[in-house]
């Protein structure tokens, strides 16, 4: 009986008193992890007679092939429970059909266990057979009420179904009947996540932890409710959980998911491979031969790549890649996987690449795919698809073309629905959407290094995400919704069209809904809740889609009915839009008139970067589908403006303001032909800016005024009333949104920033704060960094800037504001040796104005004298063109006088500091020389103190 006690507190509940410590403590739980591993090993010898329950445990604890074999050696295994053993290892490596095969090949007498019943309910929702799971659960849990797994796939199915409150009454049941056990708060956990309540979510996930922590789904969760925190200093503990649920399922399908998409403690300077340039132009030639349907011959090809290249990772991506990406293969499940045994082999070369665990959650959720009920039918489409626009639709999709065979394109096709009415409008603006394979990252596919060395608002990291509104989708997204999963692929292109053709008033009745809905909490889901741009992309999709099948997480679940549901305002809104696409799709081409007045106002403003005559006939285009389109006469105004016709641009505003007095853009236009007509009329563009400002009832492009406004200020040097402007908007501005937020942090930023350049310490706090949550906002991180300097706190700011460049070096971006920081902070510790190679960076070919900005040139001059560099900062200052605002003019006269205080000539010095401080007051290095002259010199004393006594805001000097 001790024997029987002991096995059973081993499998049923692991540590209760232990556990207590073992949810954040992550080190400690995987040592626990190697005892329980042992323990149970242990076990099986002291005792044949529980070896099913010790052998199942294994899997739970990740001893897959310690099992398997042991299945094989067993001599005391019934039939039923090898079935079952053999059932658990081929549903843990995600071949369904090869589990039910294994259940079906028991005799009809020994289907009828219990254990095996559950197992086929098991099965019915991974087919997403979710009723005839439902069904067959409770007929079972009504014969066996105490049945925990039973309960579990009951629970399971409810939760899937949306049938939360169902759902969470069992799981409360299980808590109650079986408090020691940890399912009934896991599941409770789960449920609490899919109905929207991450905060819940973490409070019971961390009860059922104390009670098991080597659980891999629990552990999953726990790291995920760390990342919705949205704290960047806590990805390290987000990675921490995921490890130990890899530790525990080495395939647990979102962990790899997670991990590769975004959610990462990594930069991208952990993933560089110094020879990828070499490398990727050698595998082309595979591509090549991919593309031509040669699969064999592009695997061969990569395998000699692989040969003359044996310490990089990116020939093995490569294979598993196409081996992936193979979708019409008559030997799919065998290529899968020969795929997934490389990507697990990549992770254990290079631990957390997030591509290599993306590419694995690929393979796993296509090896699940064919084991879904509907799979044959959309296959059946899917290899026949019928594209009735292949013209468009290859310009747009250029990378369709890439996969051979049909399949790939009509899994892109079939999830298009009518969005496929803004193809035109595209193709007419040169935009494309990619669909890059899996070896090929974001800022590959965009073009874009950008994406290499940025995070997003929600602490993901570019490198590793997998789609983006510009104009990209994955192929391993565009699979999942060709299944009815989650349509990324429509979501990204919502986001596409959104920005390139909806027109002004559409975008703004969606921010109106948008806001509408966050107030009253009618989103779909917490992404959507994020900004107007998710909201409409993750509602778009919902109008289209009936069911969702085996979504990632709750945020992939929207279907029509819950739109109708929970937004019916969204609902008819979209309803409204889908029509006018039906219409337009039909021939009716008035039904989207003024899209195309967008769409050529977008190529008007392109146009005007290099030809106005250009631009007023796209203009013009534009008012002639709808010559009421208010963006169109703005436009118009601007060019107007530019080129200096201001009477024909008067004209142009009352016509605009006949069509709508109230329109916000019209006042700051009209603040703009102010100022260009009379540049010195500052106080009347103020006021017209302000009456943006107040007339704007949208709260996005109310922020945008906001920054117009205090930046019209500022670069007049009227640096309180910016400030002022900055702290209005910081205390009344909405932060409804992900993007709102981000708006009143940049004016929360600005505040600190000019704050902490004057010597206010406590604003470098502010700043130091916001730079900790968005790590890779570099305009931020670089404001943070000046307070550090201004404020003497030169450590701090090299570890700051350490931390920065090497992201930026690894993504081979050339930012030289960066080095120019290195190298003021080298000067300031005396490390000479360390700025003479910073200094040799700035100053390549003699010194290159055009790398850096022009106020950054003069800080760069200010640099060279202050190091004894005389001659080359004079040099350097010959060879700059003058900036015409009061920042560069200031700067440039605080070079000459410290040119002038080492040539011993002080009285020219404080006479061209005196001039810097009147055309900008605020110009702390000139503040500062002044001060360090006024020790010696009564002159300087005199004009600093009067200058002092103007400012309205008083410097810490």
């Amino acid at each position: 009986m001790q024997i029987k006690s002991f096995i059973l507190s081993i499998i049923f509940c692991i540590g209760t008193t232990y556990a207590q410590d073992l949810i954040n403590d992550t080190e400690a739980v995987h040592n626990f992890l190697k005892q329980e591993k042992n323990k149970t090993i242990q076990s099986l010898k002291i005792d044949a007679k529980y070896q099913y329950e010790l052998l199942n445990h294994l899997l739970d604890l990740g001893e897959w092939d310690f099992v398997a074999k042991a299945i094989k050696d067993s001599k005391t295994l019934s039939n039923v429970e090898s079935a079952l053993l053999n059932f658990k290892i081929s549903w843990l490596n995600n071949d369904f059909q090869a589990a039910e095969n294994i259940l079906n090949g028991l005799k009809a007498k020994e289907r009828e266990n219990l254990k095996v019943q559950a197992s086929f309910a098991l099965l019915e929702i991974e087919a997403w057979e979710l009723e005839k799971a439902e069904k067959l659960s409770r007929e079972l849990l009504a014969k066996n009420p105490k049945d925990i797994d039973i309960s579990l796939i009951l629970g399971r199915s409810l939760m899937l179904q949306k049938k939360y409150a169902d759902a969470l009454a069992l799981a409360n049941n299980l808590i109650q009947e079986h408090p020691k056990n940890a399912s009934g708060y896991f599941l409770k956990a789960d449920v609490f996540f899919w109905d929207q309540k991450p905060k819940e979510a973490e409070e019971v996930l961390k009860e059922g932890l104390k009670i098991n922590p080597l659980n891999a789904d629990a552990r999953f969760y726990y790291g995920y409710a760390i990342w919705r925190r949205i704290d960047a200093t806590q990805l390290n503990d987000m990675v921490a959980q995921w490890d130990i649920a890899l530790a525990l399922n080495p395939l647990h399908f979102q962990s790899h998911w997670h991990l590769g998409n975004g959610h990462t403690n990594l930069t991208f300077a952990d993933y560089v491979d110094e020879n990828e340039k070499q490398i990727r132009q050698e595998l082309e030639a595979a591509d090549q031969l991919f593309t031509s349907n040669q699969i064999d011959a592009a695997l061969r090809k990569v395998e000699e790549i692989e040969a003359s290249h044996s310490k990089s990772i990116l020939p093995a991506m490569h294979k598993a890649s196409l081996l992936y990406s193979d979708f019409d293969a008559t030997d799919r499940l065998a290529r899968l996987t020969r795929s997934e045994k490389i990507f697990l082999d990549i992770l254990n070369r290079k631990k957390h690449y997030g591509p290599a665990h993306n590419g694995l959650a690929a393979v796993i959720k296509s090896k699940r795919i064919p084991y879904l009920k509907t799979y044959d039918n959309i296959m059946s489409s899917l290899r026949n698809p019928k594209i009735n626009n292949m013209d468009d639709f290859l310009e747009i999709f250029p990378d369709v073309a890439y996969y051979p065979g049909n399949v790939a394109k009509g899994m892109a096709w079939n999830q298009l629905y009518t969005s496929t009415v803004y193809f035109p409008f595209l193709v007419k603006q040169h935009r494309l959407f990619v669909i890059p394979p899996l070896h090929v990252d974001l800022a590959l596919a965009m073009k874009a290094p950008y994406f290499r060395f940025n995070s997003t608002f929600d602490n993901r990291q570019w490198m590793d995400i997998r789609g983006v509104g510009s104009g990209a989708a994955a192929i391993e997204y565009v699979e999942r919704g060709a299944f009815e999963e989650r349509n990324v692929l429509l979501h990204e292109f919502v986001h596409l069209f959104h920005g390139q053709v909806l027109t002004d008033g559409q975008n703004r009745r969606i921010r109106e809904l948008y806001y509408n809905a966050m107030e009253k909490g009618l989103t779909l889901d917490y992404y959507s809740q994020n900004n107007e741009s998710e909201y409409f992309a993750q509602t778009y999709p919902a109008y289209f889609e009936k069911v969702k099948v085996h979504p990632l997480d709750f945020k992939s679940m929207n279907t029509l009915n819950d739109l109708k549901s929970k937004d019916p305002e969204m609902y008819r809104f979209l309803d409204e839009l889908i029509t006018n696409e039906k219409a337009y799709l039909a021939g009716d081409n008035s039904a989207m008139a003024s899209n195309w007045s967008q769409v050529y106002v977008n190529l008007a403003t392109n146009a005007a970067k290099n030809d106005l005559n250009e631009a007023y006939k796209y203009l013009d285009t534009a008012l002639q589908y709808d010559s009421d389109y208010l963006p169109a006469h703005i436009a118009y105004v601007e060019n107007l403006v530019e080129e200096g016709k201001y009477e024909d641009a008067e004209i142009r505003l009352e016509a605009a303001k006949k069509i709508d007095s109230e329109y916000a853009p019209i006042y700051s236009t009209e603040a703009d032909l102010i100022i260009a007509k009379d540049p010195d009329n500052y106080q009347a563009q103020a006021e017209l800016l302000k009456k943006a400002y107040d007339y704007e009832k949208d709260y996005m492009e109310k922020a945008q005024n906001s920054f117009k406004y205090r930046n019209s200020y500022f670069r007049r040097g009227k640096l309180k009333d910016a400030l002022d402007v900055a702290e209005e908007y910081m205390k009344n501005g909405s932060e409804i949104s992900t993007y709102l937020r981000d708006r009143k942090d940049e004016s929360k930023a600005f505040s600190a920033w000019q704050k902490a350049l004057l010597g206010n310490k406590d604003q470098v706090a502010v700043l130091s704060y916001l730079a900790s949550q968005k790590p890779q906002n570099y305009s931020i991180r670089t404001q943070h960094i000046e307070a550090l300097i201004a404020n003497n706190e030169y450590e701090e700011a090299l570890k700051n800037l350490q931390q920065i460049y090497r992201t930026l070096q690894a993504s081979q971006v050339n930012r030289p504001e960066f080095e120019l920081l290195f190298a003021e902070v080298y000067s300031k510790l005396g490390m000479t040796s360390d700025l003479a190679i910073y200094l040799e960076k700035l100053m390549v070919r003699g010194g290159d104005p055009a790398r850096l900005d022009p106020l950054n040139n003069q800080r760069l001059i200010r640099l060279l004298v202050a190091n004894d560099r005389i001659e080359e900062a004079k040099t350097f200052l010959k060879k700059l063109n003058p900036e015409n605002s009061i920042f560069y003019k200031s700067s440039e006269l605080v070079s000459k006088a410290l040119i002038n205080i080492k040539a011993g000539e002080n009285l020219e010095a404080i006479k061209l500091l005196d001039n810097a401080m009147k055309i900008y007051p605020y110009q702390i290095d000139g503040l500062i020389l002044l001060k360090d002259l006024s020790k010696i010199d009564k002159t300087a004393d005199k004009i600093l103190t009067q200058h002092l006594k103007e400012m309205e805001i008083s410097p810490i000097l």
